[in-house]
């Protein structure tokens, strides 16, 4: 049987096989609830319904250095990945670099990754 571990502030910290009858002790200030949906570690229990936990979108900053301007996107209906648009692309690296200078402007501080980042896109413009 799925169970839902859930502290004494209703926070659900795991999930777990649980067997009828186990000696497994729940951690102490722990109880153990029925998991049914949206169950899930980061959510919260209220007593008598769980709420799925709120994911915060990452910053458009750290969107853009992890994963740079995407050359090309996935097409569902030909399941293909397709070249995006020159116009699209520039779009991004322009919008990456004024974030970085406004971070560099706000904060005087940059990591190297982001520094070398934005020297490589002021070279490209």
């Amino acid at each position: 049987m799925r169970k839902a571990i859930v502290n004494s502030e209703g926070l659900v910290i795991n999930l777990i096989e649980w067997e009828e009858g186990s000696d497994w002790v729940c951690p102490d200030g722990c109880q153990l609830v029925d998991a049914v949906r949206p169950a899930q570690p980061g959510a919260t229990w209220d007593g008598s319904a769980f709420t799925a936990p709120v994911i915060p979108e990452p910053p458009r900053l750290d969107v853009l250095m992890s994963e740079g301007p995407a050359t090309q996107v996935y097409n569902e209906a030909t399941e293909v990945m397709d070249d995006r648009p020159a116009a699209d692309i520039a779009a991004d690296k322009a919008e990456l670099l004024g974030l970085l200078q406004t971070k560099l402007a706000d904060t005087g501080d940059l990591t190297w990754e982001e520094m070398n980042k934005m020297l490589a896109l002021e070279r490209e413009s």
